[in-house]
C-alpha cells in the first residue's frame, strides 16, 4: 500500500466506518458532540487535500484537527476523553505521513492524564502486557509499526497489533512458536535497521502469548505510547562513510554501483516517492536507508536488508521488484563488499551514483575504449546543445572533431590540433609513448557566439562568460573543448586550441584544481602565441583583477567571476612557472599519483594561498607589458 492509501485509511476511517453508539456518547453534551463532528469534517477536508497533494493545507488542517482535540480535552470527562483517545490515535498515522511528506506539525496533544479506569493486575507470575510486553513495542518496533504503519501493519494500539496485516493475524495467543511476530525475530528479519530484540526481550514476548496474549490495559483502543510513556522508540544505529583502504576485493564504484544503478533505479532512483522511502541516487542515500531502516550492516552480510531483500527471505516481495532476481555471482559480490566492511572508493559520497559508476569504469578502461564512450557521448552531447542543427565529423589520434563550420574546416583543425601535441607535451615535459589525454579529446567547434552559448546553456546547464571565445571540461567520463573558430585575425586559433589541449592535459593528472589547470591552459597559449589578443587583454586586465580583489587567494576560493578568476589564475601559474624547476617536479609528482593538496606545499615549501601573498605583492609593483 503507498503512503496515499495509508493515509487515506488514517483520516477517513474515521468517517467512511463511522463512530459506533457507545455508552461514552450517551453522557455527550450536545455541544461537545457538535465538536466532534466539526473534528470529523476536518480530517475530510485534510483528506481531500491529501488527496490533491496539497501536503501544506492538509497539515493545516490536521492541525487545526489537533487544536480542536486539546481545547476538548481540557474540560473532559473519561467518556469524552476516550472518544478523543481514539481520534487522535487514528490522527496519528497522518500526522507522521504528513512529516514525511516535509510537513511541519505540532506534536500531538498529551491525553495521558486523562482518568481511567485501573487496570485490571496480571495473575501472579504473568507476564503484563502494559508493563512488560508494550515497552518492547515501543522501543523495538515503534519506528515502523508504532508511529506509522510500515508493509500494513500497525501496532499503534493493541487491536491493531491483534488484527495483524492484510495477510493474517501476527499473534496467535497460546501458540508463541507458530505466531509470525516471533518468527520474524527468531530469524533475524525483524526489527530492521540494525535494531535487535535481547534474549530476555524475545523470552518476555514469548511468555506473554503463551499464557494467552490476555490485555490488562484500560482500553485496547488506547496508543501504546500511552501504555507506556516511559519508553522511546530506539534509533537505528547511524552508518557513516568508511573510506576503502585499498585491500578491499570488491570496489564499490566499480562492482557495486553499476548494479544499484542498472537495477534499482526505477524504483529507487531520481523519482519524488523512490519505493519504501529509500532513495539510492547517493552512497549516502544508500546508507540513510528507508522506512525499514539502514539496509547493510557492515560486515555482516547475513543480517543485513539488502541481501535478504535480493535473496527473496526478507519475508516480501524479492528485490529487484517485477525483474529477473540477480545473479547468484553479483549477489555473492555484494556480500563480500559488505563482509569487507561496505566501504566507499568513489570521489564523494553525494556524487549520483551513476557518475561514480561511470568513473570506475573510466579509470578502468582502455584509451580505445574510453575514446569509444566519450565519442558516444560527445554525439549526445551535439543532439542536447545544438538539437536540429546538422553535425560534421573529423577524427585524428587524438581528437574526434564535431562542429558546423564544415567538414573540411574541420579536418584543418584537427590537422592543427595535432601538430600542438608535440609543443605542448614539450612544455608540460609528459613522457613520450603514450596519448597525451587517456581517451581521444573532443573538440567542439560552433561558427557563431550564439550557438557556443547554447551549448553552454543546454549541455553545462550554466551561462558562458561574454568573455570567452573557448572553454574545456575534464570529468575523466568525459573530455572536451568547446571553441569559437576566429573569422578574422582578432585572436589566434593556435593559442585558443593551446588552452583547450593544455587544460584538458593538467586536469587529467588527477584531483588538480580548477585554478592550476587553467593557469596552465592560459600560460600554455601565451607560449604558443605570444602576441594572441586574448593573452594581451589578459596582461592588460590583471590590474583591474587584482584591485578588486580583498586578498590575495581570492581567486582560489571562488570569489571573483569566473573570467577575473581565470586571469588571475594565469598570473599566478606563470608566477609558479617562473621557478621551472618546481612547477616540473609538481607535474611530475601528479603523474606518480601524489595528490596535489599535498604535494604543492612539499614542492613550493607553501599554500598556495600563503604563495598567493608572493605573487600579489610582486604582481602589484610589476608594469603592464
Amino acid at each position: 500500500m503507498n503512503g496515499y492509501r495509508i493515509v487515506v485509511m488514517a483520516l477517513l476511517s474515521l468517517t467512511v466506518a463511522g463512530w459506533p453508539a457507545t455508552r461514552a456518547q450517551a453522557v455527550i453534551t450536545a455541544a461537545q458532540r457538535e465538536s466532534l463532528q466539526q473534528l470529523d469534517l476536518l480530517d475530510k477536508k485534510a483528506t481531500n487535500l491529501f488527496l490533491r497533494k496539497d501536503f501544506e493545507r492538509s497539515g493545516e488542517a490536521v492541525g487545526e484537527a489537533l487544536d480542536l482535540v486539546e481545547k476538548l480535552a481540557e474540560k473532559a470527562d473519561a467518556d469524552l476523553l476516550k472518544e478523543l483517545e481514539r481520534r487522535v490515535t487514528r490522527l496519528r498515522r497522518a500526522h507522521a505521513i504528513l512529516e514525511l511528506e516535509g510537513v511541519k506539525l505540532r506534536p500531538l496533544p498529551n491525553l495521558e492524564a486523562r482518568p481511567a479506569e485501573p487496570a485490571p493486575a496480571p495473575a501472579a507470575g504473568g507476564t503484563s502486557f502494559v508493563k512488560d510486553v508494550a515497552p518492547i513495542l515501543v522501543s523495538k518496533c515503534g519506528r515502523c509499526h508504532v508511529s506509522r504503519a510500515t508493509g500494513e501493519f500497525s501496532m499503534a494500539n493493541f487491536s491493531s497489533l491483534m488484527k495483524g496485516t492484510p495477510a493474517g493475524v501476527v499473534v496467535f495467543a497460546g501458540d508463541a512458536d507458530g505466531s509470525r511476530v516471533i518468527e520474524v525475530i527468531e530469524s533475524g528479519d525483524m526489527p530492521r535497521g540494525g535494531l535487535k530484540v535481547a534474549p530476555e526481550e524475545l523470552a518476555t514476548l514469548k511468555k506473554w502469548i503463551t499464557a494467552g496474549a490476555k490485555f490488562d490495559g484500560p482500553d485496547p483502543e488506547a496508543s501504546l505510547t500511552s501504555l507506556a510513556p516511559g519508553a522511546r522508540p530506539a534509533e537505528a544505529p547511524m552508518l557513516t562513510v568508511t573510506q576503502a583502504t585499498g585491500k578491499e576485493t570488491v570496489s564499490f564504484s566499480a562492482d557495486i554501483a553499476p548494479v544499484l544503478n542498472q537495477q534499482c533505479a526505477n524504483c529507487h532512483g531520481n523519482n519524488q516517492r523512490p519505493s519504501g522511502r529509500f532513495n539510492l541516487t547517493t552512497f549516502q542515500n544508500l546508507l540513510r536507508g528507508g522506512e525499514s531502516g539502514a539496509p547493510i550492516v557492515p560486515g555482516k552480510p547475513e543480517e543485513s536488508l539488502l541481501i535478504k531483500m535480493v535473496k527473496g527471505t526478507a519475508g516480501s516481495q524479492r528485490m529487484p521488484a517485477n525483474q529477473p532476481p540477480l545473479a547468484d555471482a553479483v549477489i555473492a559480490r555484494l556480500e563480500t563488499w559488505i563482509k569487507e566492511g561496505a566501504t566507499f572508493d568513489g570521489p564523494s559520497a553525494t556524487q549520483h551514483i551513476e557518475q561514480v559508476a561511470a568513473l570506475a569504469k573510466a579509470r578502468m578502461s582502455t584509451h580505445e575504449q574510453l575514446s569509444g564512450d566519450r565519442a558516444a557521448a560527445a554525439e549526445q552531447n551535439w543532439k542536447l546543445g545544438m538539437p536540429g542543427i546538422d553535425m560534421q565529423r573529423a577524427e585524428t589520434a587524438n581528437f574526434l572533431l564535431l562542429g558546423n563550420v564544415g567538414e573540411n574546416t574541420l579536418t584543418d583543425f584537427g590537422q592543427r590540433a595535432e601538430a600542438l601535441i608535440p609543443q605542448i607535451s614539450s612544455l608540460f615535459k609528459v613522457p613520450a609513448g603514450q596519448p597525451l589525454v587517456k581517451g581521444r579529446v573532443t573538440l567542439y567547434f560552433f561558427r557563431q557566439r550564439y550557438d557556443y552559448a547554447e551549448f553552454g546553456k543546454m549541455v553545462e546547464k550554466r551561462a558562458i562568460p561574454a568573455e570567452w571565445r573557448g572553454h574545456w571540461n575534464f570529468t575523466i567520463v568525459d573530455a572536451y573543448g568547446a571553441l569559437i573558430p576566429p573569422r578574422t585575425d582578432e585572436y589566434s586559433l593556435q593559442a585558443l586550441l593551446a588552452q583547450q589541449i593544455a587544460g584538458t592535459y593538467v586536469a587529467s593528472l588527477g584531483k588538480v584544481p580548477h585554478w592550476f589547470a587553467e593557469g596552465s591552459a592560459r600560460v600554455a597559449a601565451s607560449l604558443v602565441q605570444a602576441d594572441d589578443p586574448r593573452v594581451a587583454g589578459w596582461d592588460e586586465s590583471l590590474s583591474a583583477v587584482l584591485g578588486s580583489m580583498n586578498s590575495p587567494d581570492d581567486f582560489l576560493t571562488g570569489k571573483l567571476p569566473p573570467e577575473a578568476a581565470d586571469v588571475a589564475s594565469y598570473s599566478f601559474v606563470k608566477f609558479l612557472k617562473s621557478d621551472g624547476k618546481r612547477y616540473d617536479g609538481l607535474l611530475q609528482a601528479l603523474r606518480d599519483g601524489d595528490d596535489f593538496t599535498t604535494a604543492f606545499p612539499a614542492i613550493y615549501g607553501g599554500s598556495p594561498a600563503q604563495l598567493a601573498q608572493r605573487w600579489a605583492a610582486g604582481a602589484t609593483r610589476r608594469p603592464r607589458r
